[in-house]
């Protein structure tokens, strides 16, 4: 969501005629607020979880009786060859992803389409598709696993050392705060219900499309799926972050125009 404060604040520029950065410092503020509760709370979801199994997936399953994601390349021996093959394939998407948002189609009905979003439904077209071989699938998953494993605390570190203390120190005031809270209990809460009875995990998919679409974008989505031990729904929390920033922005458009002007 970070990344959609800029494009918002230019929005709310050309309709009041105010400042972008009159409004870019306080929906910052109360975001990198929510982005703390969001983290909290997904560890409070985590523990929820182990004394409720029956409303999550552990991480492996995000629909209720859909079977374990996560356990149906086990058998297939990966060599260095399929690694490779896997690699070249996630970077082949990226530049796919990236190809559509720069040049092929960079906006939809007037709002800007992020690469990674491209790259998530091309991935997701792909999967169903099952055209995949096996030896890569499980190889993409070796990937995955090792670099959630084993780079997960150094870009956490990094996301730590780019906070600036003072300035949030500033910022936490009890109106703040109280903003920031209701965002992240309202997406909690609405996600996990609609979640439920589309046929998902209540706590999972509080964690994917509520905590990952009210923390700061890719940064906030790792240090919630590192909080909540859920880092195998990564793929769900970036399709939530970014195609949710979308249609942020085109609800932000409608309301700045309907009560700003």
């Amino acid at each position: 969501m970070c990344a959609k404060q800029q494009p918002l604040s230019q929005i709310y520029e050309t309709v009041t005629g105010d400042a972008a950065a009159n409004y870019y410092s306080f929906a910052i503020t109360i975001l990198t607020i929510a982005n703390i509760f969001a983290i909290l709370t997904a560890a409070i979801l985590r523990k929820v979880g182990e004394m409720k199994p029956s409303w999550t997936g552990n991480g492996t399953n995000l629909i209720r009786k859909g079977g374990d994601f996560a356990t149906e390349d086990k058998k297939v021996k990966v060599s260095m060859k399929d690694l490779g093959g896997a690699f070249f394939l996630a970077v082949g998407f990226y530049a796919l992803g990236r190809l559509f948002a720069k040049a092929l189609l960079p906006t939809i009905g007037g709002v800007a389409i992020h690469q990674f979003a491209y790259m998530i439904i091309f991935v997701a077209i792909v999967a169903a598709a099952g055209i995949v071989p096996d030896n890569i699938r499980a190889a993409a998953k070796k990937l995955q696993s090792f670099f959630t494993a084993n780079l997960i605390l150094i870009i956490m570190v990094g996301v730590g050392v780019d906070t600036n203390i003072i300035e949030l120190a500033k910022a936490i005031t009890p109106g703040n705060v109280v903003i920031a809270l209701a965002i992240v209990i309202g997406a909690i809460i609405g996600s996990a219900i609609v979640g439920y009875l589309v046929g998902f995990f209540p706590i999972d998919s509080a964690i994917t499309a509520g905590l990952c679409m009210a923390n700061r974008g890719g940064s906030g989505d790792l240090a919630v799926l590192g909080a909540a031990k859920r880092m195998g729904l990564i793929a769900y929390a970036q399709l939530s972050s970014r195609l949710g920033g979308g249609i942020v922005l085109i609800i932000g458009s409608i309301l700045f125009g309907a009560f700003l002007k």
